[in-house]
């Protein structure tokens, strides 16, 4: 499979490759690409971006807006943290992302547990 595709733009193609795209943002009948460098605005839609875009590389997580996983910095409940924006995860796309990326470890549930398991000297 290609690692780019290409968008038309001003007349021309111009090539896209995966690992330089941070998010794609609805905006009306278009969709705006944000990549590393620059933006593009397409007219295409988040669907259709979705049956175009590698899914092990890529996770819709709001109904606005798709984020490329490779450049995520962190993320929980509420937000994707990407490197100059953060964006907001929808309701119904919570489990998306724990669902597709690898988590190692956790952190405890609370202090609580940590000290109940210790024993007083």
């Amino acid at each position: 499979m290609q690692s780019f595709f290409f968008i038309r733009q001003e007349g021309r193609n111009v090539k896209v490759d995966y690992h330089t795209i941070l998010y794609i943002e609805a905006r009306k009948n278009y969709t705006r690409l944000v990549m590393l460098e620059r933006t593009a605005m397409v007219l295409i839609t988040l669907k259709q971006w979705e049956e175009i875009l590698p899914p092990e590389q890529f996770c819709r997580v709001h109904r606005g807006y798709i984020v490329s996983v490779g450049q995520i910095i962190s993320f929980d409940n509420k937000f994707v943290y990407l490197p100059g924006t953060n964006i907001s995860i929808g309701e119904q796309y919570r489990n998306a992302l724990p669902g597709i990326v690898k988590i190692v470890a956790s952190e405890p549930s609370s202090v609580k547990s940590i000290l109940s398991g210790l024993k007083v000297c």
